[in-house]
Parts: structure tokens; sequence; C-alpha cells
């Protein structure tokens, strides 16, 4: 038996029998009363697969969404044991609420106390084994199934939802199993920067751009590495024989199924291997992530069939070595972005190369061990271009989501398909849309109230897989089915203990469905208009934009700011080099400013690799160019004029010192600029200083006045190209003119002489006769 867990809002209609049980919930946030209805259900536990010994069990939340208490009344749940669902139309109006199919076998009924305005009450039906309304079912496969609120004779609210009988126990003939592969990518949306690694490689503490004691280096997310793994969820779980329960993904889940004789695939790894924990990087997960990690791990290790592909570098930065089917493109890079943006050139100049995510990348990060590598499915479509692209790059084999094919079956088919492209033929595996989008948290519609949870999902997410295969019991098929990079480890966990109950299905692995017979052999790509919407890449191309100018900041430090320059032309500060750079090498070199130019932009780009994940969030990308920005700014206002005092001027030039600091590990040489607000009062305009390493220089500014005033003069630095940068120093400068020469003395003498030759001819000249 199969729980299903987690909280889901819906309405319901009518029945009565059973041991229940209820809880009052006193906190009762119940959300916004005004714009939900008076009362909502939430399904917190269900049984996900039904067999002849489990029965059927149940938790419902009931919310008063009112501001008038609720009155006492009672939870009905019903089934329909002898309907069949014969469409997908069928299943998915019942799903809606839409559909008038009538449940008259009765499971139980549960009471429901007065609940106050505002709050909520917990009721749990337990429904036995041998309860007439569950012996009524006779064939198995998805049933219709009602939950009702009901008080004073009136129904208040509804829900519709499914329960899935399996074969166990019934007298019906046995039909094959329909394959089904399910997959994980195994990586996070959770990146943020080590900002001690960053400080550690500004400051270049060892002086030879590594990154910590000994021989570590800001390696670019492109150079080689031990294993290790990630994840973003937060679940958790715990065996409890076959029962889960919990909320959002998290719960108590079966340990191991029994009903699944799926092959155990082409898995890696014991999940308990402890890896080499490597130097310190500068892209690193939180310690949750982490423990979220391992604890994925240890859901892989208990579902062999679980088919984890991994990022290589989630698994170096959370330091574990998981089960797994395989390994995609280094930092979930998005390669379908890439080919659908087509500008190569401005990948590069943010920092990004073919080198840091291709194939053999990816094995070179996990030790060259042999693994099987898929490139996974971004935010755009796997359009032809995308497909040769990753096919020259050495993936044979990709992860498709249900755009990849636009075309609309009456009947769901085997997801393999082959595409001849001009760099070899490409095998895509592509999701089937309703059991994928319900496995990564989406309801299959806005309308399907009864899948707004985890436990409303899972009990669809069974239901349909056992539709699927009732359409043609006969036919051999193999659907993939893929949660979401941000899954919880309890959802999953909940997932595959209730999938490997299910009679109906075979659990099989990546290459088995790669080697299937194709649905279709083409050298063209059908994709879905959404797919093909070049204006989705616009905060790409943003996201590009501003990578670029960080990393210029970067080159322009070390070509344009450092006394001994680095030429931004060479090809060790390529991203290619960077990718492909020997960190042993670079660590054993001492004293060349062009090492520690090297590491900060192996660090940029390593930043720059994981902005660019095919992850469909933008905070991580954010976080990454935040972090460019952050790095490249720190790195030029390491270089700043030092706060100095105003200035007093008593003759007609004086001196301005002005001390420029230099707190880089290597000297610089720099133009030091100074200009002010008055024609009277002016400063010579620049200077250059070399400055040495984390030390000071002082320069001093030649001032000049004509007239007594005041003044401000701004000091800046400029690179030896003369592009400002830094920080702006104001110094007041106050003039007060004084007799300091020879000069001074004549002015005053011819100025009293003519004084006193005015006085002289004001009294001796004669006067008018009409005075």
């Amino acid at each position: 038996m199969a729980l299903v867990a987690s909280p889901l809002p819906v309405h319901a209609d009518d029945t009565d029998d059973p041991a229940g049980s209820s809880q009052i919930d006193g906190s009762g946030d119940a959300g916004d009363i005004g714009n939900r209805p008076k009362q909502s259900l939430t399904i917190e536990r269900s049984t996900a697969v039904v067999t002849d010994s489990s029965g059927f069990h149940v938790t419902v939340m009931v919310a008063n969404n009112n501001d008038k208490p609720t009155p006492a009344g009672r939870l009905d749940v019903s089934v329909n044991a002898l309907f069949t669902f014969v469409s997908r139309t069928d299943i998915q109006a019942w799903a809606e609420g839409d559909a008038p199919i009538p449940t008259p076998n009765g499971l139980g009924s549960v009471q429901v106390p007065v609940i106050a305005p505002g709050s909520t009450v917990s009721v749990t039906l337990d429904v036995p084994s041998n309860h007439q309304g569950l012996a009524a079912i006779s064939t198995w496969g998805p049933k219709p199934l009602l939950i009702s609120y009901i008080a004073d004779g009136q129904i208040l609210t509804n829900l519709t939802s499914f329960l899935t009988r399996s074969a166990d126990g019934l007298d019906t003939a046995q039909t094959p199993a329909m394959n089904l592969t399910v997959a994980m990518p195994l990586t996070a949306d959770g990146w943020q920067a080590d900002t001690d690694v960053v400080d550690a490689l500004i400051t270049d503490k060892n002086g030879t751009g590594t990154t910590n004691g000994t021989n570590g280096n800001a390696t670019s997310s492109g150079k080689p590495g031990t294993i290790g793994g990630n994840s973003s969820g937060n679940g958790s779980e715990s065996s409890d024989a076959g029962t889960n329960s919990g909320s959002s993904g998290g719960g108590n889940d079966a340990a191991a199924g029994n009903g699944n004789a799926g092959s155990s695939g082409n898995s890696t790894g014991s999940g308990k291997t402890e890896s080499t924990k490597t130097d310190p990087q500068p892209v690193t997960l939180s310690e949750q992530e982490e423990d979220s990690a391992h604890t994925l791990m240890e859901v892989a290790e208990r579902h062999r069939n679980l088919q984890v592909v991994a990022d290589p570098l989630y698994l170096r930065a959370a330091n574990i070595e998981p089960i797994m089917a395989g390994i995609m493109q280094p930092a979930d890079f998005d390669i379908t972005a890439y080919t659908a943006i087509g500008n190569e050139r401005a990948y590069r100049k943010a920092g990004v190369d073919e080198a840091q995510w291709n194939a053999d990348q990816a094995k070179a990060l996990v030790n060259g061990k042999s693994v099987t590598t898929y490139a996974w499915q971004g935010n755009a479509g796997w359009s032809l271009k995308a497909l040769t692209k990753a096919r020259e790059q050495g993936y044979s084999t990709v992860i498709a989501d249900d755009s990849f094919d636009a075309e609309t079956t009456d009947t769901v088919h085997t997801g393999t398909y082959v595409v001849n492209t001009s760099a070899g033929d490409v095998t895509v595996l592509k999701e089937q849309a309703e059991l994928s989008a319900l496995a990564q948290g989406q309801a299959t519609s806005k309308d399907a109230a009864g899948e707004t949870s985890d436990a409303g999902r899972l009990a669809r997410l069974l239901a349909q897989s056992a539709f699927y295969q009732m359409e043609q019991p006969y036919t051999a098929r193999n659907l993939l089915m893929t949660f979401s990079r941000a899954s919880s480890s309890g959802w999953v966990d909940q997932v595959m203990g209730a999938l490997e109950q299910a009679s109906w299905l075979r659990l099989t692995d990546l290459e088995t469905m790669a080697k299937t017979e194709p649905y279709s052999v083409s050298d063209t790509v059908n994709l879905s208009d959404a797919a093909t919407d070049a204006s989705a890449q616009s905060g790409t191309r943003t996201v590009l934009d501003q990578l670029n100018g960080s990393r210029k900041d970067i080159l322009r430090l070390g070509e344009a700011v450092l006394k001994q320059g680095v030429d931004s032309d060479s090809p060790a500060l390529d991203p290619q080099a960077l990718a492909r750079q020997d960190a042993k090498d670079t660590a054993s070199r001492n004293g060349d400013p062009t090492e520690w130019v090297v590491s900060l932009l192996a660090a940029h780009d390593d930043f720059a690799l994981h902005a660019l994940s095919g992850t469909s969030r933008n905070d991580t990308a954010q976080r990454m160019v935040n972090a460019t920005r952050a790095m490249a700014d720190t790195l030029l206002g390491k270089v700043s004029i030092t706060p100095s005092e105003s200035v007093s001027v008593f003759s007609e030039s004086a001196k301005m010192p002005v001390t420029i600091s230099n707190k880089l590990p290597y000297a610089v040489s720099v133009t030091v600029n100074s200009i002010t607000d008055s024609m009277q009062i002016v400063t010579s305009r620049s200077t250059t200083v070399d400055v040495p390493a984390n030390g000071e220089a002082q320069v001093s500014f030649t001032i000049r006045v004509s007239t007594s005033g005041s003044t401000t003069a701004h000091v800046s630095l400029a690179d030896r190209d003369g592009r400002a940068f830094g920080n702006v120093q104001d110094t007041a400068i106050t003039s007060v003119m004084r007799i300091s020469d020879m000069s001074g003395f004549v002015i005053i003498g011819f100025a009293v002489l003519l004084g006193i030759m005015g006085l002289w001819r004001q009294f001796n000249r004669k006067k008018d006769p009409d005075e």
C-alpha cells in the first residue's frame, strides 16, 4: 500500500460508514477570506495504489475561509467501483470536476466539528480492505473518487480525485506491463558565491593566484575536478510499511516497492563512496543544499530504478558520488538557449566557451570514469541546430520535454526519436507531458482542483499511468517521466515508492529506452511554437551583456592598470584556454601577474557558466552576475585615492598632495587627474604614478590662483588608456591673497601715488565761475 501525502485545496459531494478521526487546528491560517471559497478541502494523505490488503486511507484538511463559523458536519468519500475511463477527455473532465459520473459506492464518512472562522480541521478516514465499497471493485485501474463536505444537510464543497486499484487479488486477465523510465536531473538552482574564496583570489594570499594554502586554484568551471553531487530539494523520508504522508514533497515513504521487475539500468557508483574533496571553489552550495544532495543520494540508493543524470559540478560541490545513470553537461549549461541565440562570440566575451561544457569536459570532471553523457534540455527547444551542436560536443543522447514533437496523437507512444544531423545521429528521449508535469509539481489544468498539491498530483499520476497502459495493453511502449531540477528528496522518494507498487508498470533505465525501437527517425524536428519563441531568450541576452562588462573590467585591470601589464589578447586569457589549463601548472608558477589574472578570469568564467544554466529561475543567474560585478568592482576599487584635508593657498601658487593607495598584490601604474570648478583657482591636470603592491604613493598637483576665493578640486583615477575608474576624491581649496614679493609692493606704491595725485588735483584745480 502506498499513500499520497501533501496539502491540496479542493471541493467535494457525499457518503457514509468506517472509522474516522478529526483534529482541530486553532491556528487556522486558511488564506485570504473573501478571495477563496467559503470552505475548501485539502488532501493531506491518501493511498496511491490500492491492493487487496491495503485498504484505503485518506486524511483531509477542511478549511473555513468564511467570516462565520461552519456548523458541525461530515466528510463523505465515495467511488464508482465499476467505472472504467475510456478516453483522455473523460479522465481530464473528471479531474476538472466537469464529468457527470456517479459515485454510488460509499467508502465511509467521518464527522467534522464546528470550525471557527479562518481555522482548519484535519479528519482521517480509514477504510479496511474488506469494506464492501472496495470489494465491489472487480477490475484494476483508475476509479473516480469523490470527497464531499456536508453540513446542515447541504453539500458545502466537493473534490474529485482518483482511487487506483492494482491487479493484486483480482481475478482478471494479466496484460503486459508498460515500460516507464523515470529520470531525475541531479542539479540545483541555488548556486551562490563563496566570498571567502573570491577574497582570497583578489588578495592572492599565496602570491600565485591560488585560492588556498597549497596548490588549490580558483579553476574555471571547465577544469577537471573530483566528483560529488547536489540537489535543491529539502524533503525528508522514512520507512513506514508502505505508507506515505507529508506535504509539499516531504513526508514518509516506503523505502522499497514490491511490484516491479524493472531493470536496474546502467547506474554507476555506490552512493556511499567517499570522493576526494576538491580545493575551495568560488561557486558553491549552501550547507542546506549540500545536506539535501546527500538526502537525494540516499533516495537513489533506495530506488535503484530512478535514473539519476547528474551535473558533474554539482557532484563536486556537494562532494558525493551517488548511484547514477549518467552525467549531463557541466553546470547544466543551457545548450538550447546557446543555439537559439546563435552568437558564439557573445558567449566567449562573457567568459563561456564550448570547451567548458562539452562531453569530454563532463567526463574529465568525474576523473574520466566510464559513464554515459546526456544533454538535458534548457529554456529553449531542441531544434535541429541545437541537436547538431550537442552532437558536435559529444552528446549523442538528449533529454527533451514535451515541446520536442508538436504532433498530437490519439494514444501515447514511445518517447524515443532518432534525428539525423550533419554531425551524426542523435537519440532524443522525450518526456510524456502529463506524467512529467505531475512529477514536476504542476497540475494538468488550472481547473484540476485535486492536483494543487503533491498528494493530489500523485493520485492523478498513478491513475494516468494506469490509464495509458489500458489504452493499448498489448502494444509495447516506453514512456519517459522526468522530475524537475527542484524536486525535493521527499517527493522523489514518495513517487518512486508508489510507482514501484504499480503492477501495470515496468520501470526501465535510460539505456534501455535509448535502444528501444524509435517512434520516429527523421532529419527534421517538429517543435511547438512556444519552444521556438526567440523573445524567450531576452533574459539570457541581458545576462551575457552583464557578464561581458564585468569580464572586460578584469581584463582592463590586467592590461592597463597593473604596472606589469598583461596582454588581453594573450591566448592564456581566452575562455577556452582557461577551461583547459592545468591547475597544478598554474599553481607552480609565482610572481607573474598573468597567473593571478588567469585565476581571476577563471573564477569569473565559473560564475558565468553557472549563470547560463538551464534552470528556469532567474535568481540564480542574477546571483552569479552580481558576483562577477562585485568581483570586478572590488578589484578596481582596491586602487583608490586616500581622502585628504582641505588646502589653503596664501600666494599665487601652492602644492596639493594626493595619496594613492594600492591594496592589490601587484604594483599598479595609473594616471591621477585633477580639475577644479573655478577658472581663477586651477590645478595641474594629470600625473602618472607607480604604486607598489599593498602600498601607497604620493603625487603633488600645482595650484595656481589669481584671486582670493574658494573652489573644489575633483581628483580621479584613470588607467593608462585614459579610462576613469575608482573613486573621485573632492578636496576643498581656499585662496587668501597676501603680499608675498616685490611686485606686490610696487602695485601698492603705484596705487598710493595715484591716490595722492588725485587729492592734489582736487584741491588745486580752478573752479568754474558757475560753481
